[in-house]
C-alpha cells in the first residue's frame, strides 16, 4: 500500500490527481482504479490518494491539481512512486550454499556471486568469519535481467588458499531497499598444509621435581590439515602414542608420578601429518629430587664399659639433593661428629656418611643414639641404636642430699642407685650401725629398711641425722649418705597475757615461737576488726614477731592474737590482752537497772561495770553502807577481762525493803555509781531493739535484746502482718528464753510489719513501737529442695511408715497370689501329664517340689502379716486421726471456731494487757481467719476498737483482776482462816456477741479454771493484805494504787487457798462483797433439789449474785446451768448449779457488757 499526500489551504477551486498526465477526475472514489481511493476531509482541503496493492504498473509521476475559480489560479504539486522489488535469489556460482571448497595452501580460488530480478539492482558484499571483506581484487557487473524492468548483479572475488582459510566461511550478501533482511549464500573452505612444530608444556627445564609428585607434560602441535599425530619417547623408548584434537590443535598428555628413576631422564614429543616431510620435534631433560630410603647405623665395640671410646658410623642411601645427617642423644641433645663425607649415588643421586666418636661413662647407658638424615624432600628418616654400658652402682641423688620429714607422720626415703647389671643388693647405716632389713624385724622396730627404701613409721625429733646407703652389683659397690632434717609445727613459747596501758600511750608485745623451720614469717600478730596496718608496726624476726600499737585510746581493750605457723600441723595461738586503765564505767542496761521480788522471798540486784585495772563494789541505801548479814550478802565476779559484775541478795524481802539502791564501782582510776531499783515482781518491759536478720521466700529471722522481765521468767510473743493488711498474726517465741527467732510460713515476695512483746505470770508488756519491715526473697527455692508437703514433721512420721509398709505388703501380697497361682498351675499340669506307670515316682515327684511350697507358704505367711500389720497401723491412724478431729471439732464449739482454740487465745483485744488463765500456746501457725457461728472475723489490727471475742479471759493491763472462785463444798469440808478479794476497778464497754451454746460453755469453763491452784497452768497473782492501811502496791512497789480495796468478807480456806468464796458467805450479803453489781443470781441447789438461800453450810441451796460481762443469749434470760469444781480436787457429785437470772434484760445487760470476765 502507498498513500501519497495533498493538502489543500484556503482551497477555492476543486481538486483531482493525474498519473503520467492523465486526469483521474475529480470524485473522490475512481471508478476506473479500484485500488484508488482520496482519503481526507474535503472541507478541510485533504486529497490524500491511497493505492492497495502497489504494483510495477503503479510505478509513475503523479501529480495533485486545484482548478481555478474567481481570482484563484491553476494550482499543481507533483509526486513520484517508485515500486521496488527484491531480488529473487544469492547464489555462489558453481557452489551449493554451505558446501566446502577443499584446496592446498597456495592455490588461487574464483568466488562469483549472482543476485538476480532487482529493481533496482542490488548491491553484493563479500564477508570472511562475518567481517566483511574490502579488496581491490573484487568485481562487480550488473545486466538487465530476463524479467522487464529488472536487473541482475554478479560479484567475483579472487583469494590464495593460505593456512588461516581453513574452515573459513565465505559470505556473499545482497543488499536491496526492498529486503527487510540481506539475502546471503555461504561457502566454506578446507585447506591442507603441514602441522606446526610441537610445544611442550608443564614442565620447564631446569625446574625439579620431587619424588612422588605428579608430572603431567603435554605435547600441543597447532594447525596442519588435517591434524597432526602426537607420539611421546622417554631416552629414545616410545612411552605414549594417545592423541586427541580440538579445534585446530592436536594434543598428547603423559601424566605420571616422579620417582628417582625419573632424574635427568629426557622426554621428547614428535608431530606430523600426511603433508609433513619430517616429523617435527621437541624435547625436554626432567630433574627430580628424592630422599634416601634408609640408613645404617654401625656401633664399634659391640659391648661397652666406661673409659673406651665408642665408633658410631651412620651411611644413607642415594638421594637428590645430597642428605644432611645429624647425631642426637636421647634426651634431643645434637651431637657433633668427627667427620662427614659424599659419594656418587644410583639415579646420579649422592651417597652420605657421617662418624661419631664418644667416651663411655655409666651415663650412656641405655642412652638411644640417633641418626637423622634430611635433604628437604619427604619425612625424615632416620636410625638408632641402644648403648649397653656395664657399670657399678651409681646413686642419683647430690652428695648432700637431705630430706625433710614431719614428726608423728610416717616417712620413706628412697635411695634406689642404678646400675648395669640391675641386680643389686643393699644396706643401710646409721652412726656406723646396720640398721635391720623389713624381713627381720619385728613389731617394735621403727626403723627398718627394704632394699633402697628406709622407712620410718612414725617420725621422731631424733631420727635427725645422717644415714648411709650402700648398693652392690656385679661390677662392683658404692655408698651415698642422705641426711634427715625432722621437721615439726611451730609452738608459741613466750607471749605475755596482759599487757595494762595508760590510754595515750604506746603498747609492745613480744612472741618467740619454736619449731623446724623458722622464718620471719613465722611468727605474726593479728587482731579481728582492728586497724593493723594504719594504728600498729611488726618487726619480724626468726622466731619472734614484736607489735608495737600506737596512741592506745580506751577502745583498742581487747586481745591480740600471736599465731606462730611454719606451715606444718595446725597454727598455734596465744592471746595478749591489751588492756587500757579507766575509771569504771557503769552498765546501764535496763535490765540491770532494775530488780524485783515478791515478799518473804530472796531478791538480787545485778551491777555491772568495766574498767581497769581490777574493779571493786559498794552497796547503799539512803546514803548508808550495806555490810554483810542476814539480810544481805555480797558477790563478785569478773566476766571478762575489763568486766565485772557485783551480785546484791536481798533475804526475806518486806515493803520497807523496796526503792533505790546505790552500787559504787571503784579501781585505781576512779569511780563510778549506778543506781537499782527494787520493787515488786510485774509484767516485763517491752523487749528492745527489734530488727531483722535476714530473709528468705518465706521466712524471717528476727533478733532482738532483752527488756526488764519483773523478776519473773518472761518469755516473748511476736506479732506481724503484711503491708496493706490491718490484721495481726501472732508467735510465740520457742525455747522461751531465746532473743533470736526464724519466723515461717511467710508470703514469697511480701513486705511485713513486726512487733515484739514480753509477758510473764503477771502480765504483758506492749508491743514494741518501733516501725521495723522486712520484705521476704522474690526468688523461689531450688527446683531440688524438698517440698513442704515431703518434710517429715513429728506428727507425720506413722503416716509416713503406713504408706510404706502399705505399699511393701501390697506388692507382697501380689506376688503371693503370682506364686500361688504358678505353684498350683504347675502341679496340675504334672498331674494330667502323668500316666499309670508315674506312681512309683510320687513321692519323688512330691519330695521334689516341696521346696518351692516352703518357698511361697514362708512368703505368704510374711506377705499375711504385713498385710494384718498394715491394716493395724491404718486403723490405729484413722482412730486417732478421728479423735484428733473430735478434739478439734470440741475446741471450736467451745471458742466459736471451726480450728484450733489456740489461735482464740490471740484475741487483739487481749495484747498488750495482763493474762489470767492460759491465754496462749507455745506458738501458733494457725493465723488464718476462722469461723464463729458460721460467720468469718478476722483480727483487728492493734489501734483499733479491741473487742473481747476469745472464750478464755483476758483482763487489761491496769490492774490484775483474777476469776472469781465459785465452789461448792463438800458436806464433810471444813474451812478456816481469812483472805481478800482482789482490787476493785471499773468495767470497760466492748463490742461482743456469741451463741447460746458458747456462753454455757464460757460459764463452765471459767467455773472450772478457778481452782485454787493453777489456772491452766499459769500461776495466780493474790494481792496481799497490806499489813499498812494508808498504802496498797500492785505491781511496782513505788506506785502504790490510787484507790482503796473493797471490803472484803472474810471466808475459810482450806491450805493456801486465798480466794473469796460466795458459796461460803452465810450472810448472803454478796452484793456488798462484788467489785460489780450485780446482774442475776446463781441459784445452788441443795441435796433435796431446792433452790433459794439457806443458812446451811452443807448441802444447802445458795442464791448467789452473779455478774454477767457478756450479752445473755434468749434461752439464758430464764435459767442456765454450768459446772463448778476444784481441779485440783476433781469434780464433786453435788456440783451441780442452776443460773437464775433474775437481773436486767437484754438490752440492760449489753449496755453494761464487760471485756469477758466472770467476777
Amino acid at each position: 500500500m502507498a498513500v501519497l499526500r495533498c493538502r489543500v489551504g484556503n482551497q477555492q477551486g476543486r481538486a483531482q490527481w493525474t498519473k503520467d498526465g492523465f486526469a483521474l477526475g475529480f470524485e473522490r472514489t475512481i471508478p476506473s482504479f479500484p485500488r484508488y481511493t482520496i482519503m481526507g476531509s474535503e472541507d478541510q482541503g485533504e486529497h490524500n490518494i491511497r493505492i492497495e496493492n502497489a504494483t510495477l504498473d503503479d510505478d509513475a509521476e503523479y501529480q495533485c491539481q486545484v482548478g481555478p475559480r474567481g481570482l484563484s489560479k491553476l494550482i499543481r504539486a507533483d509526486a513520484q512512486l517508485t515500486v521496488l522489488i527484491p531480488p529473487t535469489s544469492v547464489e555462489i556460482v558453481d557452489y551449493v550454499a554451505g558446501s566446502r571448497i577443499m584446496s592446498r595452501e597456495g592455490e588461487e580460488l574464483l568466488l562469483q556471486c549472482l543476485v538476480r530480478n532487482a529493481k533496482p539492482a542490488a548491491e553484493i558484499v563479500w564477508f570472511k568469519r562475518n567481517v566483511e571483506i574490502k579488496s581491490d581484487r573484487i568485481e562487480n557487473i550488473t545486466t538487465d535481467a530476463e524479467m522487464p524492468r529488472r536487473f541482475d548483479t554478479r560479484s567475483k572475488l579472487t583469494i590464495r588458499a593460505q593456512p588461516d582459510d581453513n574452515d573459513a566461511e565465505y559470505t556473499c550478501e545482497a543488499r536491496h531497499p526492498a529486503l527487510i533482511a540481506p539475502k546471503r549464500a555461504t561457502v566454506a573452505l578446507n585447506i591442507q598444509y603441514p602441522p606446526g612444530p610441537p610445544e611442550i608444556i608443564g614442565y620447564t627445564e631446569g625446574e625439579t621435581v620431587r619424588t612422588g609428585q605428579e608430572v603431567k607434560l603435554e605435547c600441543i602441535s597447532r594447525g596442519g590439515n588435517p591434524l597432526a599425530q602426537i607420539v611421546w619417547y622417554k631416552n629414545e623408548v616410545k612411552i605414549d602414542h594417545t592423541y586427541e584434537t580440538t579445534g585446530r590443535e592436536s594434543r598428547n598428555v603423559y601424566i605420571f608420578r616422579a620417582d628417582a628413576s625419573d632424574n635427568n631422564a629426557r622426554f621428547r614429543c614428535e608431530a606430523s601429518n600426511l603433508l609433513s616431510p619430517n616429523p617435527m620435534k621437541a624435547e625436554i631433560t626432567l630433574t627430580v629430587h628424592f630422599a634416601p630410603k634408609q640408613l645404617t647405623v654401625k656401633v664399634r665395640p659391640e659391648k661397652l664399659r666406661p673409659g673406651q671410646t665408642v665408633t658410631i658410623t651412620c651411611e644413607s642411601d642415594s638421594s637428590n639433593p645430597v642428605s644432611r645427617l645429624a647425631w642426637l642423644r636421647g634426651n634431643g641433645q645434637v651431637i657433633q661428629p668427627a667427620g662427614n663425607s659424599t659419594i656418587p649415588g644410583a639415579y646420579s643421586g649422592i651417597v652420605s656418611k657421617s662418624t661419631l666418636l664418644m667416651e663411655v661413662t655409666p651415663e650412656l647407658h641405655g642412652v638411644v643414639i640417633t641418626c637423622q638424615a634430611t635433604n628437604g624432600i619427604g619425612p625424615q628418616i632416620h636410625d638408632a641404636v641402644t648403648l649397653e654400658v656395664l657399670y657399678k652402682p651409681q646413686f642419683l641423688h647430690p652428695t648432700d642430699y637431705s630430706v625433710d620429714v614431719i614428726e608423728g607422720e610416717p616417712a620413706i626415703v628412697n635411695l634406689t642407685a642404678r646400675a648395669n647389671p640391675s641386680e643389686m643388693s643393699y644396706k643401710w647405716f646409721r652412726d656406723g650401725t646396720a640398721i635391720k632389713q623389713l624381713k627381720e624385724a619385728n613389731a617394735y622396730d621403727r626403723v627398718t629398711v627394704d632394699g633402697p627404701l628406709l622407712n620410718l613409721t612414725v617420725v621422731r625429733r631424733d631420727d635427725k641425722g645422717e644415714y648411709k646407703c650402700e648398693a652392690t652389683n656385679s661390677e662392683g659397690a658404692r655408698s651415698h649418705i642422705v641426711r634427715l632434717n625432722v621437721q615439726y609445727p611451730a609452738s608459741i613459747v613466750q607471749a605475755r597475757s596482759t599487757v595494762m596501758v595508760n590510754e595515750g600511750s604506746d603498747a609492745e608485745f613480744e612472741c618467740r615461737a619454736a619449731g623446724n623451720p623458722l622464718t620471719l614469717t613465722t611468727v605474726s600478730w593479728r587482731r579481728a576488726g582492728f586497724d593493723m596496718e594504719g594504728r600498729t608496726t611488726q618487726t619480724p624476726g626468726v622466731g619472734v614477731a614484736y607489735l608495737f600499737v600506737k596512741e592506745i585510746t580506751r577502745n583498742d581493750t581487747g586481745a591480740f592474737e600471736c599465731v606462730a605457723n611454719n606451715g606444718i600441723g595446725q597454727e598455734s595461738i596465744e592471746q595478749t590482752w591489751l588492756v587500757v586503765k579507766y575509771k569504771p564505767v557503769m552498765d546501764d542496761s535496763p535490765q540491770l537497772m532494775k530488780a524485783a521480788g515478791d515478799e518473804g522471798q530472796l531478791a538480787k540486784l545485778v551491777c555491772r561495770s568495766q574498767g581497769a585495772p581490777n574493779i571493786s563494789f559498794g552497796w547503799s541505801r539512803e546514803g548508808t553502807p550495806l555490810t554483810p548479814s542476814d539480810k544481805y550478802s555480797f558477790s563478785t565476779r569478773q566476766i571478762d577481762v575489763v568486766t565485772w559484775e557485783s551480785t546484791l541478795e536481798v533475804s526475806n524481802v518486806r515493803s520497807r525493803d523496796y526503792g533505790l539502791y546505790d552500787c559504787v564501782a571503784r579501781n585505781e582510776m576512779g569511780t563510778n555509781t549506778a543506781k537499782v531499783i527494787l520493787s515488786g515482781t510485774s509484767r516485763p518491759d517491752p523487749p528492745l531493739a527489734l530488727h531483722v536478720v535476714n530473709v528468705t521466700h518465706d521466712s524471717a529471722h528476727l533478733a532482738w535484746r532483752s527488756g526488764f522481765d519483773g523478776g519473773l521468767f518472761q518469755s516473748y510473743r511476736l506479732r506481724y502482718r503484711q503491708i496493706g493488711n490491718e490484721f495481726y498474726k501472732y508467735a510465740d517465741v520457742y525455747p522461751t528464753n531465746m532473743t533470736a527467732f526464724t519466723l515461717g510460713g511467710l508470703a514469697l515476695g511480701t513486705e511485713y510489719l513486726f512487733g515484739i512483746m514480753a509477758f510473764n505470770n503477771l502480765g504483758e508488756s506492749n508491743y514494741t513501737q518501733d516501725i521495723v519491715k522486712a520484705r521476704t526473697s522474690s526468688e523461689t527455692p531450688p527446683t531440688g529442695q524438698k517440698p513442704r508437703d515431703l518434710e517429715v514433721r513429728p506428727g507425720d512420721m506413722p503416716k509416713v511408715l503406713i504408706i510404706v509398709i502399705t505399699i511393701v505388703g501390697t506388692a507382697l501380697l501380689v506376688l503371693n497370689v503370682a506364686l500361688i497361682a504358678c505353684f498350683v498351675r504347675r502341679r496340675h499340669r504334672k498331674r494330667l501329664a502323668k500316666g499309670p506307670d508315674d506312681d512309683m515316682n510320687a513321692d519323688l515327684l512330691l519330695t521334689r517340689g516341696d521346696s518351692p511350697k516352703i518357698i511361697i507358704i514362708a512368703i505368704s505367711t510374711a506377705g499375711a502379716l504385713l498385710l494384718v500389720l498394715n491394716l493395724a497401723l491404718v486403723t490405729c491412724y484413722l482412730i486417732r486421726r478421728r479423735k484428733k478431729k473430735c478434739m478439734e471439732e470440741a475446741m471450736s464449739s467451745e471458742g466459736g471456731s471451726s480450728k484450733s482454740a489456740t489461735i482464740e487465745m490471740y484475741a487483739p483485744s487481749s495484747y498488750n494487757e495482763t493474762v489470767n488463765g492460759e491465754t496462749l500456746s507455745s506458738i501458733s501457725e494457725k493465723s488464718e481467719s476462722y469461723s464463729q457461728n458460721g460467720s468469718h472475723s478476722d483480727y483487728a489490727p492493734e489501734d483499733a476498737s479491741k473487742v473481747a471475742v476469745s472464750t478464755y479471759l483476758i483482763d487489761q493491763a491496769d490492774g490484775q483482776v483474777a476469776y472469781g472462785s465459785y465452789r461448792v463444798a463438800a458436806s464433810n469440808s471444813t474451812q478456816t482462816g481469812t483472805g481478800h478479794g482482789t482490787l476493785s476497778r471499773p468495767p470497760k464497754s466492748v463490742n461482743f456477741d456469741m451463741g447460746e451454746d458458747n456462753y454455757i460453755d464460757t460459764l463452765r469453763r471459767n467455773a472450772y479454771s478457778q481452782g485454787n491452784e493453777a489456772m491452766y497452768g499459769k500461776s495466780r497473782m493474790v494481792t496481799p493484805i497490806s499489813p499498812h492501811s494508808d498504802a496498797y502496791y500492785g505491781v511496782n512497789a513505788n506506785s502504790p494504787v490510787n484507790y482503796p480495796p473493797a471490803p472484803h468478807p472474810s471466808f475459810h480456806t482450806t491450805g493456801t487457798n486465798h480466794r473469796y468464796n460466795p458459796l461460803s458467805d452465810s450472810t448472803g450479803n454478796h452484793a456488798a462483797h462484788s467489785p460489780y453489781t450485780p446482774m442475776g443470781t446463781l441459784n445452788i441447789p441443795a441435796a433435796n433439789g431446792v433452790y433459794g438461800p439457806s443458812p446451811s453450810s452443807s448441802g444447802r441451796a445458795s442464791a448467789l449474785p452473779v455478774n454477767l460481762p457478756l450479752p445473755l443469749p434468749m434461752s439464758m434470760q430464764g435459767h442456765g446451768q454450768f459446772s463448778s469444781f476444784n481441779p485440783s480436787e476433781g469434780p464433786s457429785p453435788i456440783m451441780e448449779a442452776t443460773a437464775q437470772f433474775s437481773g436486767p434484760s437484754i438490752a440492760t445487760v449489753r449496755s453494761l457488757e464487760t471485756e469477758g470476765h466472770l467476777v
